[in-house]
This record gives structure tokens, sequence and C-alpha cells, in this order.
């Protein structure tokens, strides 16, 4: 698939918007790293790129470097389920976008906390031989978990193969410098120009563990005459001497043979350096082991390619002149299947340099004196990179093979465990206490356990010649501090965890839902509404409808579902079984009563079951019991005193809510009556009835129930503007204590209902779309906001907004207001020019070449105009002075 940049905040969350979210998602085990897409596109949707950077760096310590070489469309893209709609999410592009973010963050002094964790035996400390991305990979981890790690690089940089080989128009070179940066940040020593060459004297140093990750630098030989003539350049040195000088010495005729990565950036790097070249393959295109976008790419440039053929001579006296190859065919996969095609004389070109890249393999010397295995790879007795030597491991390409950097990360991490459980047990052992040596707080021990030996050895994920196992590596570690933000909040005096509550509403009507809730960090829920024994509940079905706008769906939702079907009885053994099980978390029941018996009697039961908090429900669009039919209790001011009176009458201790509708001429004088009765707060706001909708095949209005409908009651981002303008007035004009919801999707949404007053803020329509593991993205992305801010405790969000919230008549009207366009960033799509021709002041037109000028005389400074701008910051307001 195309990789793409995104230019900007607003189109790398159009791509994510487009991102299913599976549950199960397929793209996570096509990562052999351990990387989650699905979480980490969630964070960009949900507007916080810092929580995206933290899950990346936590699955791939070097997510940056695999942002611009990962070979996505055979690892997570290519099990993307989007492409069965139309193509798959550019998941790579995205993992870009946050790398390329988190750099320029940095740059600008906004860097991200390191998580440091301190060593927990600093006295044994693990040698990491080779700074490649396995050695890399497996140092953070260690690092991480409390260990002290010395890393002896021979070059004079680390990076490895990623550093020296990888061209510059795939890599940058300072994405490696920040990758490298970020693994010294953590602690992790290098040791760089150190050539190692004794493994024992390493152990006799004192290092308790060596891993060897040493990399495969020997180019395979052609086997084939002539093949040591002058001319025949590796294409290791070829692309360390580009990458190093940005030259290197070729004639003007290149032959590359191959059809791996290495030589498709021989060809490349060569081709820039002005060479003709030719790329000599022995299958055909679809057989190539290249990442195919790198083969497109290879083609735009010029880089001509001939398929079927194998290498028989390089042709030459003194120095290469040519290659003669011959034509072949193959009768299926597998070296036997070769066939040499009868007919035809051999093919000799033309050529002053031939580039042999037909794979890489150890130099002997890189072994370091530890047993090969078939192909010249170190010889490892199980998948966890143990040799059989006492404390010595091996992993990257000088174990198993040249593979891609996603691969070597999640093997360094799965390697760093074993070492980490190896030095587990050896410190039991030598202490003879049988328990491992106390670790420093934050380094998270794992079972310790035997190295098996005799472990039959498995496929290494993502090893070359193998497809990526949905068997992830472990898991990783934070590497960054999580945001430090307090937030707890307080609401009618119950403490919660976090301000973030689960609405009455389907994701709140079962027990086990509720417990899934808690388990994964919901800090309250309020209930489904409930009511007496005998209450009928007649559902009708299909309950649900969806306000799609332009292609996104469930911009709102509709519902014609009615109050729970689980009666008071059902509800107060709920409500004891969470409260016994989750004595942190707040449980609120919502109650519905048709009579002044029922009101009391449900709030006593519950009281007695021990509910923390009672929501009276005076806003069901589909009618509150005793009222007629489609009418609400909340639309009607003496009933609303009447009855929260009632309700504050039987409650002894618990503090009673009452959850208002915004369909009321004054919504203000509403909340005044409940509050005057002894309501300790409110809940605004429910959700509001409307018509979803018309088929346009049958006139059927949606939801469609056997060819009839009925109103709907609307939730979801639509209605928060509506939200956000009742809290506002009532928070300004009665000072109650108020739970909000109604349109809250992301951790900003809630931002914005506690800057207009409210004290925390329930979720329904997203948990129902997304699922309860929300709450993650939901706390994280406040406490970010809230560390940027400045801001110690969520509750110091609470009211902010309200001050700058007057009546229109207090609006300041002396300045003059005007539009500039930034023409650097316009991209001349005429978006402007057309609002403001036919919904403003004719203000803007445009030149002959489409550019937009804005006429001052004209301009009152409406705002249209930047509303339409697809470019963020393109067009701003400007007080005139």
């Amino acid at each position: 698939m195309t990789r793409h940049r995104f230019a900007s905040v607003a189109r790398a969350r159009e791509e994510a918007l487009r991102c299913l979210l599976c549950d199960d998602a397929p793209c996570r085990c096509g990562c052999p790293a351990g990387v989650d897409p699905r979480r980490f596109i969630r964070r960009i949707r949900f507007d916080d790129l810092a929580g995206a950077a933290r899950l990346l760096r936590r699955g791939n310590i070097l997510y940056g470097v695999s942002g611009y070489v990962c070979p996505s469309g055979r690892t997570c893209v290519a099990r993307c389920t989007h492409e069965r709609l139309d193509r798959p999410i550019d998941i790579l592009g995205l993992q870009r976008f946050v790398a390329d973010w988190e750099r320029a963050e940095t740059a600008a002094g906004r860097p991200p906390a390191i998580r440091r964790v301190p060593p927990c035996d600093p006295q044994r400390p693990v040698a990491v031989v080779g700074a490649g991305p396995a050695g890399l990979s497996c140092a953070a981890e260690l690092a991480l978990r409390g260990r002290r790690v010395v890393v002896f690089e021979a070059a004079d940089r680390p990076g490895g193969m990623v550093r020296r080989v990888i061209p510059w128009f795939r890599l940058p070179e300072e994405v490696v410098d920040y990758e490298a940066g970020v693994i010294e940040r953590l602690g992790v020593e290098f040791r760089t120009g150190t050539r190692v060459e004794d493994l024992d004297a390493l152990r006799r140093q004192g290092f308790a563990a060596v891993f060897v990750a040493t990399g495969a630098w020997a180019v395979r030989r052609l086997g084939v005459p002539g093949e040591d003539l002058p001319g025949v350049v590796s294409p290791l040195a070829l692309l360390e001497q580009a990458r190093r000088t940005g030259a290197a010495e070729l004639g003007p005729r290149v032959v590359v043979i191959g059809g791996g990565d290495v030589a498709l950036d021989a060809a490349r790097v060569a081709r820039r350096l002005g060479a003709e070249v030719t790329l000599a393959y022995r299958r055909d295109r679809q057989s190539m082991p290249a990442y195919g976008q790198e083969v497109e790419e290879a083609l735009e440039e010029g880089v001509e390619f001939l398929f079927q053929v194998v290498p028989e001579a390089v042709l030459g006296t003194d120095r290469v002149t040519g290659v003669r190859l011959r034509r072949v065919r193959w009768d299926g996969p597998g070296r036997t299947a070769l066939r040499y095609e009868a007919r035809g004389a051999p093919l000799e070109l033309e050529a002053d340099t031939i580039v042999p890249a037909v794979g890489l393999e150890p130099r002997p010397a890189d072994r370091l004196g530890l047993p090969a295995a078939a192909g010249g790879w170190i010889a490892t007795l199980d998948r966890n990179g143990f040799t059989g030597a006492e404390g010595i491991f091996a992993g990257g390409d000088a174990a198993t093979g040249p593979g891609t950097v996603v691969a070597a990360v999640g093997e360094g991490k799965r390697i760093a465990a074993a070492i980490d459980a190896y030095l587990e047990e050896t410190a039991a052992r030598t202490s003879g206490a049988g328990k491992p040596a106390a670790r420093a707080a934050g380094a998270a021990a794992v079972p310790a356990r035997r190295i098996a030996p005799t472990q039959p050895a498995l496929p290494i994920v993502g090893a070359a010649g193998g497809a990526p196992s949905c068997e992830p590596p472990p898991p990783g570690r934070e590497v960054y501090e999580r945001p430090r933000a307090d937030l707890s909040v307080e609401f009618c005096g119950v403490r919660f965890l976090n301000p973030f509550v689960l609405a009455a509403a389907p994701p709140s009507d079962d027990l086990e839902m509720v417990r899934d809730a808690f388990r994964v960090g919901w800090a309250g829920a309020v209930l489904k509404t409930t009511s007496v024994e005998g209450t009928p509940v007649p559902l009708a079905y299909p309950m649900m409808s969806s306000l799609e706008i332009d292609g996104r769906r469930v911009v709102g939702l509709g519902n014609i579902d009615l109050i729970s079907e689980h009666h008071i009885d059902v509800v107060e053994r709920r409500v004891a079984a969470l409260k016994s099980e989750f004595p942190d978390r707040v449980v609120i029941a919502s109650i519905m009563g048709a009579k002044k018996e029922d009101w009391q009697q449900l709030v006593r039961r519950l009281e007695r079951a021990g509910a923390d908090l009672i929501e009276c429900s005076f806003s069901c669009p589909q009618g509150t019991l005793g009222s007629r039919p489609g009418a609400m209790l909340g639309q009607d001011v003496a009933a609303s005193r009447t009855v929260a009176g009632w309700v504050k009458e039987a409650a002894q201790r618990i503090p009673v809510v009452i959850k208002l509708t915004p369909q009321v001429a004054d919504v203000v004088e509403v909340a005044r009556a409940v509050l005057e009765a002894g309501a300790d707060g409110v809940c605004a706001s429910n959700t509001i009835p409307s018509l979803m909708g018309v088929d346009l095949s049958t006139l059927v209005p949606h939801p469609n129930v056997g060819g009839r409908t009925t109103y709907s009651g609307l939730s979801g981002p639509a209605i928060r503007p509506i939200t956000l303008r009742t809290i506002a007035e009532i928070a300004r004009h009665t000072g109650a204590q108020i739970t909000g919801t109604g349109g809250p999707v992301t951790w900003a949404d809630a931002v914005e209902l506690m800057a207009v007053g409210a004290r925390n803020v329930q979720f329904c329509t997203a948990v129902m779309h997304y699922g309860y593991d929300i709450i993650d993205d939901l706390c994280e992305g406040l406490a970010a906001y809230l560390d940027r801010r400045g801001l110690a405790r969520a509750t110091e969000l609470v009211g902010r907004a309200l001050p700058h919230i007057v009546g229109h008549d207090e609006l300041p009207r002396d300045a003059k207001i005007r539009s500039r366009i930034d023409l650097d960033l316009c991209v001349r799509c005429d978006g402007c020019v057309t609002a403001c021709r036919d919904g403003g002041h004719r203000a803007i037109r445009a030149e002959a070449d489409r550019t937009p000028h804005v006429d001052d005389a004209k301009c009152v400074g409406c705002g249209l105009c930047r509303l339409v701008c697809p470019v963020p910051g393109c067009i701003r307001l400007e007080a005139l002075r």
C-alpha cells in the first residue's frame, strides 16, 4: 500500500477515524514487536498524541525507526480488516506521524519524561554485544526490568545496520539518534568503538549474563566464476559508504543480483548516484522477498528488472565487464524446483559494477566462538536464545537470519525476559535462600524458571522465511512516566477515583458487565433505571438507530429503550454484590416510580443494599411512570419539586441526584425547584427526543418497528453542545453540584463538561461504541492534559470556563475582526471563496491562479471561512488595531 505522510494532526485523525477498532484486532497479531495498532490509533482518534507515543514506545522501543522501514504490508497492514471494505488503514503512516510529533515536541523543549528504574542488582550487570535492533531492544527491556546493562558496539555510534546500511532516503539519521538517545536515558550504558572478541573475558569482568546480537555482516557468495574480480562490490560496503559519505565507487552500469531488501536498497542507491541499474532476480516479481512498495519505487526511479534469471559467470579479465545470466523456470517453491531453460542462449549484460545481494550471514568472528548452526548462524537451544553456555544468549540476525526491525525488537524483548528469569534463578541459587534478591520499586519481577537446554527449538516470531505468529512477545513496560495529576473528584460528598462514570444505560444493566467495567478502571456506575416489582416494561425491537454524517457512523445514537427489565429485587442484590467486591467504586442506583410509595420504597431498599447515591430519572424521553404518555416528569416544575421532596424524605444518609432534561423552557427553573426540595445535586442532562430519519425506500422513519416508529432519545456527540449549554446554565445560576452526561466520547469532551461546571462525567454511547477499555484512554488523556496545564488535580477544572460566558448584550463590539489567509499553507481548494460568496459577505475572491484574496472593506470577521478550511491554521482571525 502507499505510505502517506500526514501533514497535520487533522489529517492523521481523519485516517484514525477510518479504523474499525476491531475488538480482537487481527493487526495486533501481525506485529512481532507487540504493538497493538487498535489502541494507539484510538489515542490519535481521541486527540492524545502523547498517549499514542507512550503506547507505541511501550510496545516497540524503536517504534520511530520501525515507522520508516517496517514492511507493514507483510505484517499489521496485511491483516487489516478494512481492506475488505476498500483499503487498509495506513498503520505505518500513523505510527511515523506520532514518532515525528514526539521528536518535534522534544526539540521544542517538551520531551516525554523517561521512567528510569534503579538497578535491583547492580553488581551483576548484563552485557549486550551489538547495538542493532535486537541488542537495543534487549538492553532497553532489561533496564526497564531493573537491570544494569552495558552495550558494546564496534562502530562509533549505536544502531547497527539501521544506522550504517539503510539508505538515508528511507531512514533519516536523526530518527536513529533519537531512538538511541531514549534508550540511553533509560540508564543503558553504551561503549561504542569497542569490539568484543572474548565472551569469557566479559564474564570475568563480572557480567552475569551476555546477549550476543552481532548481526549478519557477511555477504553470501554467488558461487560462479569471476566473482572475485575488481568491480564486484559488496552491497553492505556500497550502502555503508553511500550512507556515510553520500558517494560510492561505482561504474556507470550496475547490475544488482538478488531480490531482497538489501538488493533493492543497493539498486536504488546506485540509481541515485547516477548509474544505469539493472536488478536480476531468480524468480518472478510476486516472489520477491523485498517489500512491494520498495519495488514500485525502484521502478519509478528507473531501475530495470530482469526476472527468472540466475548468474552463470561474472565476465571480465582484469576487472568486471559484464555478467552472464541464464533464464530459468520454477516448478514450485524451494530451490529444488529450479529448472534451466533448454532453449535459448545465455543472456549477457554489459556492466562495470556487479553487486551480489543474495543473502547475508554472520562473519565467523562475530559468532565469538559460539557453535554454528546450519547456514552459519549462532546455534541456540530454544526460542529464548539460550546457547547452552552458562549465561550466554544470542539472537537477532546473528542467530535467526536476516529479518525485520520489528522482528528483532520482539525477539530482543523475549530474550530479555529469559535473561531476567535466568538472573533471578541464579541469584536465588547463590543466596541459598531460594528467593530472588529484592528488586527496586517499579521493577516488576517475572516468575523464576529454569532455562531448559533440551527444550525443542521453535520458530522465531517474524524470522526470515516465517510468517508472524499471533503469540505476542512479553508485554512491554512503560518507557515514559505516566501523567501524575490527581484524577480523584468529589460529588455530593462521595469520592470518585476518577471523574469517569457509566451512565444509566445498557452497559450498566448487567452485573457481570459492571464488574468488567470496574475491573478496567471505571470509578463508578449508574445502574440502569429500575422500578418496583410488577412494573411493566414493554420493550420494542429494533430499538436503536444512528445519526450518520458524511459517512461517519454513530455521530448520534437514537434509542426507544425503556427502563431496565430488572426490577428492584434484582438491582438491590446487584448493588450489594458490587459494593462487597468493589468497595472503592461508586455504585449509583437510578430509580423511577409511579407514585409516592414507589419512589420512597425504592430509595429505602437501595440505601439498605449499600448504594452510594440515588439518581432519580425525571427525564426519560419515552415518558416517566405516572405521567401522561410521552411526557417527562422533569418538564413539570411543580411535579419535579414534589417528587424530589418525596425522595429526600425517604433518604436517611444517601445523597439524591435528579436527572434533568434539556427539553424544557427553562432548565434552571427546574433545577432550582429540585434543589429547593432538598436534592443534593443534578444530572445534566438526559437524551433528547428526536426523529432519527426516514428510510427513503419505504418512507418509514427509523427505527422501523413493524412499519411504525416513535421518537427516539438522541445521545452521542451530536448532543454535546446542548449538554454544555445545559450544564453551564445550571452552574451559573444555581451553583448546584452537577454530574454531566450527554455526548462525551473523549477525555477532551470530559474536560469541556467539567470546565462549564460538571464535577464528574457519565459515559454511555462511547462505551457502547468502543468498549469499556476506553477508560485507560480517558484517564491518561485527562491526566496528561492536566500536567500540560500545570494543574495538580482534576477538581481544578470545574467551572473554569464559566467566567467567560456572558449574555449576548455583554459581548465586546468595539474590535474590528478580519480574516487572514496563510498562502504558504493554502491548497487553493476555493472552499473559503464558496462559503464567503454564498454564505457570508462576498469578501473573498480567487485570483486567476485560484489564490484567495480577502477584501478588508467587505470582510466583517464572521469566521465561516476558517471553519470550512481543510488546513488547520491556514485561516486566522485578526483584530485590527
